[in-house]
This record gives C-alpha cells, sequence and structure tokens, in this order.
C-alpha cells in the first residue's frame, strides 16, 4: 500500500504521535543546517514534511530546473569561445590571451560548479526528511559540528543517486543518534566508489556481531572468495590473517551465548560431563566494517549460517548449538524465542 495512503488510513490520534516524531527530528536537522548555513525550515516547510513524497518531488525538480538553467547561462555565455587555429601543428584551442574574457568562463565554471554542489546538498536533505520518517528521535544531543562540517563537504560532490541515498541514511541516523558514524566511515565512504560499495554489500549478510565465520569452503559456496576477504583486508573493513577464534569455557550443562546479530542469537550448550572449551575460526570485523552494516539494507543469510553452524559444530563434539530469533530487546537484555529456527549436536 502506498505510505501516504497508509498514514491516511490510521486514527487521527496515531497519525498526530507519527507528525509529532518527525517534526522533532526535521528540528532537530533544521537547527544543524542552520549552524552551517544559516537557514532555517520554517513551520510552513514543516507542516508540508507530512506529505513527504510531495516535497521529495519539489526538491527534485527544483534542483534539476535550477541545475539546467546553470547549464544554458554558461552555454549562452560561451558560446562565442575564442577558438584559434596553430599555424604549426593545425590543432584547435581557446586563446587565452584576453584575461578578461578568461576572467568571465573562470567565473561561470565556478558559478557552476557551486550550483551543482548546493543542488546535491539539497537533495541529500530531501532524501533525508524522507529517510527520517516518524522514527523516534534523540533530542537530548546535538550532532557534533565538526562532524557536520565534514559530512556536507563530502556529500557537496555526491551526484549519484544512489550514493546520495546511502548518504541520507547516514544523516538520519547521526539525527537519530549522534555518534552513530564516525568521522572515520566518512573518510572511508568518501573515498569509496559506488561500485566498491557494491562490492562491500556483498559481505554484510554474513557478518555476526563482530565477526565472519571463517570457512573458506562454505563463503566460497555463498560468493565470497578469499581474493574478495583479500581485497576488504586491504581497505581495511576486516581481518584476514587467519589467525582469530572465538574460544570459551563451557561448565558441565551449561550454555552461553556466542554471537548475535540485528535479530538473531547463538547459544551454544554443554551436554559433556566436564568443562569443555569451545573453538570458532572466525575473520574479525573492524570499526568500519560495523559501521557499514548498520547502514546496509540487507538480512543476514540464513542459509550461510546454518551450513557454517553444521561445519564448526563438527569440531565441538557434545555441544548443542542453536540459532534463536530475537523477540525483543530492553536495554542490555535480551528475550529470544523459546524455539530455535537451527539446532545440531556432534
Amino acid at each position: 500500500m502506498d505510505p501516504i495512503e497508509t498514514f491516511n488510513n490510521l486514527p487521527p490520534e496515531q497519525q498526530q504521535e507519527i507528525i509529532k516524531q518527525g517534526l522533532k527530528a526535521v528540528d532537530k536537522l533544521s537547527k544543524g543546517l542552520g549552524k552551517l548555513f544559516g537557514y532555517f525550515f520554517d513551520d510552513k516547510y514543516m507542516k508540508k514534511m507530512a506529505d513527504a513524497e510531495a516535497y521529495k518531488e519539489k526538491v527534485l525538480a527544483d534542483a534539476k530546473a535550477y541545475e539546467i538553467n546553470t547549464i544554458g547561462e554558461a552555454i549562452r555565455n560561451n558560446k562565442d569561445l575564442p577558438i584559434k587555429l596553430s599555424s604549426i601543428d593545425n590543432t584547435l584551442s581557446v586563446d587565452i590571451t584576453n584575461t578578461e574574457q578568461l576572467i568571465q568562463r573562470s567565473n561561470l565554471r565556478l558559478q557552476y560548479q557551486q550550483a551543482k554542489k548546493q543542488q546535491n546538498i539539497e537533495s541529500v536533505i530531501g532524501k533525508t526528511v524522507l529517510e527520517l520518517g516518524d522514527k523516534t528521535v534523540d533530542t537530548t544531543e546535538e550532532i557534533d559540528e565538526d562532524w557536520f562540517i565534514r559530512y556536507f563537504k563530502i556529500v557537496e560532490d555526491i551526484s549519484d543517486e544512489d550514493m546520495q541515498n546511502l548518504w541520507a541514511r547516514i544523516l538520519a541516523g547521526e539525527i537519530l543518534r549522534p555518534k552513530t558514524n564516525s568521522l572515520r566511515l566518512l573518510d572511508f565512504l568518501k573515498n569509496t566508489s559506488k561500485d566498491d560499495f557494491n562490492v562491500l554489500l556483498k559481505i554484510l549478510p554474513f557478518i555476526s556481531e563482530k565477526y565472519i565465520i571463517r570457512d573458506l569452503r562454505i563463503l566460497q559456496k555463498y560468493g565470497i572468495s578469499y581474493e574478495l576477504i583479500l581485497r576488504l583486508d586491504e581497505w581495511g573493513v576486516l581481518n584476514s590473517d587467519g589467525l582469530t577464534n572465538i574460544t570459551t569455557k563451557l561448565d558441565v550443562n551449561s550454555k552461553t551465548e556466542i554471537f548475535q546479530t540485528k535479530n538473531l542469537i547463538l547459544i551454544a550448550k554443554n551436554n559433556f560431563r566436564q568443562t569443555k572449551e569451545m573453538r570458532i575460526p572466525v575473520f574479525s570485523v573492524t570499526e568500519i566494517g560495523l559501521g557499514l552494516l548498520n547502514l546496509a539494507e540487507t538480512s543476514l543469510n540464513l542459509d550461510f549460517f546454518r551450513d557454517a553452524i553444521t561445519a564448526f559444530s563438527k569440531d565441538n563434539k557434545n555441544i548443542t548449538f542453536s540459532l534463536h530469533l530475537i523477540k525483543s530487546r530492553n536495554d542490555d537484555s535480551i528475550t529470544d524465542e523459546l524455539n530455535p529456527i537451527f539446532e545440531i549436536t556432534n
């Protein structure tokens, strides 16, 4: 169903709550923009955020019209470029001996560059408003001003729409929960092309907490080659040294959490008559890798986890491994489903 139609079908009190939460988030964004650029969203502007699709269309249409107008002006003012023919090698070039014309062309180029930067910024701001939606915002802490400055210095050069969507998610995440995305992550993504980011997306469905289970045969089955692992190590996303293991001692009949993801938790239980040491080989994931995981709109590959757990359970005899869906979270406590979605004992 269309989001606006869904909104219109909600009870009035629920509609008011959604608008209230959305305006809180937009107000926080507005204050941050006011510090940097000197303009704020007025009340009329903020009320229009309830109709997100209409706002999106307006922002993109205005930005495109501005770009077309700027390009058109540049073409009109440069239609009589002073072209000269070299008598030496018969090549064409622009005559730069006329200083006044050279300055005029430089100014037009700078105007176009600045217009394009502004278009990019406003497009990302519009996408950020849509991303915020009715999410609950942390109003107790403002976004760090240095972070804001670094962010928009990067965003002004992002023209690709898919990458703008990514940067909008980054800003929305920072508004909702400050210090979610580090400056190191911003700098990493600044130097990451769209193609490289698509490569990064391949690994995200296999990350559990701070690790990727290290079984090259199974990873290869799911399209993750060792060459890709080495490439991600070179980029600083994970550590490929092959020396890292999750190890823990399990008392008799005891059980413990091995790792968790956004919606899964792995439990190990010792069925042996004495204490056992459990060992699982893993690649460790860096801060940058975890930051990417928070940004990605991707779900875990359950088939991979079933295969990987089956594989390492063979080296951990008399231990039951059970994979559970996380039902709810409350601060540091987690309530998981009683019945596991996968269980194995060797």
